[in-house]
């Protein structure tokens, strides 16, 4: 007659963990299934209310922030057409604009270029269909306290800065965790 063999120490909380991490994935699926904000960089404006503005866009047409009553997420993308990163974040911004602006996605472009002509040109060339301004003087950049390019802000339908970063995975993951708030 075989023993019944009872599970080492190791094995058994490898099973309790594994047990326990599948509740975990119940419990979020039953609670909606919230989208994590992902970590954001240090930055003074993290958790205050964004910078207001009212410009003028590169095709002439106006952008305010904050945004309209159906605007849930806005991201404000400070960039340049000389900026090496910005040639993968831009078409990023797109995308994701793209994908989502019908939930209420708004996305700013603004350029730190030193001639609007560079900032137009490098719009197009990038694909960018939504709003670029044109940073004449680089005053925009001065209250986001923007010191390099790309740096990226996601601000939530209350108008607080949510997230601030250079990466295009994280910009698009805390868009998705602010959407997933409504």
């Amino acid at each position: 007659m075989q023993g019944t063999r009872r599970p080492t120490a190791g094995e058994g909380s490898s099973l309790t963990r594994a047990l326990g991490a599948l509740a975990c994935v119940v419990a979020l699926g039953l609670a909606g299934c919230r989208t994590a904000m992902p970590p954001s960089i240090q930055h003074p404006l993290v958790g205050a209310a964004s910078p207001k503005f009212n410009e003028v866009t590169i095709d002439d047409r106006e952008v305010s922030v904050p945004g309209y009553l159906s605007t849930h997420v806005t991201v404000i993308d400070f960039w340049a057409s000389w900026c090496g990163t910005c040639q993968d974040t831009m078409p990023a911004l797109d995308a994701l604009y793209r994908d989502h602006r019908a939930e209420g996605l708004v996305v700013v472009g603004v350029s730190v270029d030193e001639d609007a002509s560079l900032a137009a040109r490098g719009a197009e060339q990038l694909g960018a269909s939504f709003p670029i301004v044109f940073d004449e003087g680089q005053r925009l950049a001065s209250t986001f306290r923007v010191n390099q390019v790309p740096t990226t802000f996601v601000v939530d339908r209350a108008g607080t800065v949510r997230w601030v970063g250079r990466d295009p995975a994280g910009i698009r993951n805390a868009v998705t965790a602010l959407l997933d708030e409504r």
